[in-house]
């Protein structure tokens, strides 16, 4: 009789831990269907409308976008502007589709794509509109906003079928991690990069880590991300400098927002010149280490 009551007790906790996880499935899912349609319903419709006032109400009060060619904006009243500014030029008509969603307890990343057209104003002529994204959202008052936002151009556009939700789990963390971070980008990175190593950058991502560089294609993986910088310092050297404007940590996933300025050496013909460039970093805490899971740049003018 013993026996039998340790086993149905054993039973009856592992039938409570499935059904625990199977509710954190459901609410992770809930949660990523919340924030997929911040992004492809209400601040696309608040695009196609033209309503600036639509557009900063889907974002935090200190919400960012960095668009290519672009200024910074940063908060309500620099946004407004920016948006009024683009609506008094063209009309957007586009579409986004949403290749991952990492869901966390206070903040959400998002990789998507959009695709439509541009239709200036002043004469009614429209052209092709393509972009890839990387929204940072964050609950607010038990409603996800845009809280940071930067794009570029991926080249020749390719789009999601589906959309792949990931749970970012609860972890704890300290004044380390956000040291270990910095590193990461201001060290790691960094001289990675100087050295010209493909090798040394692709070991500081994750295995599944995901390079957006501007006019090139998405590249997952490590052997992807290698060769893409291969071919990267094949063509010109690098040496940058960081600096981090901005860092959080959710879990066991954070981003990072920065701005770089330094040199690209044209190996072609000798020569250097003055580079400057926006980062936006999503690191994850991999057996203790932290990486870089998703990187997108671009630059501001």
């Amino acid at each position: 009789m013993k026996k039998m009551f340790l086993l149905l007790t054993v039973a009856i906790a592992l039938v409570s831990c499935n059904n625990d996880d199977a509710s954190d499935g459901i609410q992770v899912q809930k949660e990523g269907d919340a924030i997929k349609s911040l992004v492809t319903e209400t601040y696309r419709n608040a695009l196609a409308a033209s309503n600036p006032d639509a557009v900063t109400s889907a974002f935090t009060t200190d919400g960012v976008v960095m668009g290519h060619g672009s200024p910074t904006a940063a908060g309500t009243t620099e946004l407004k502007n920016t948006y009024e500014s683009i609506f008094g030029i063209v009309g957007l008509d586009l579409n986004f589709k949403i290749d991952e969603i990492i869901v966390g307890n206070q903040y959400g990343f998002v990789r998507s794509t959009s695709a439509g057209k541009a239709t200036m104003k002043a004469n009614g002529s429209s052209a092709p509109e393509e972009n890839r994204e990387l929204f940072v959202v964050q609950k607010v008052n038990d409603q996800w906003k845009i809280a940071r936002y930067i794009y570029n151009k991926m080249g020749t556009l390719s789009q999601a079928t589906d959309t792949k939700t990931v749970e970012n789990k609860s972890i704890s963390y300290t004044d380390e991690d956000s040291k270990n971070i910095s590193t990461l980008i201001n060290s790691s990175y960094a001289n990675a990069i100087a050295s010209a190593d493909a090798q040394a950058v692709s070991n500081i991502f994750t295995t599944d880590g995901v390079l957006m560089a501007p006019d090139a294609p998405t590249m997952v993986g490590n052997a992807a991300i290698k060769s893409t910088y291969e071919s990267v310092f094949g063509a010109i050297g690098l040496d940058l400098v960081f600096t981090i404007d901005e860092m959080v940590i959710d879990g066991e996933y954070g981003y990072v927002r920065s701005h770089s300025a330094g040199t690209t050496l044209i190996r072609a013909n000798g020569q250097t010149v003055p580079a400057s460039y926006r980062e936006m970093f999503v690191v994850k805490k991999v057996d203790g280490n932290w990486k870089i899971a998703w990187y997108k740049y671009n630059q501001p003018q």
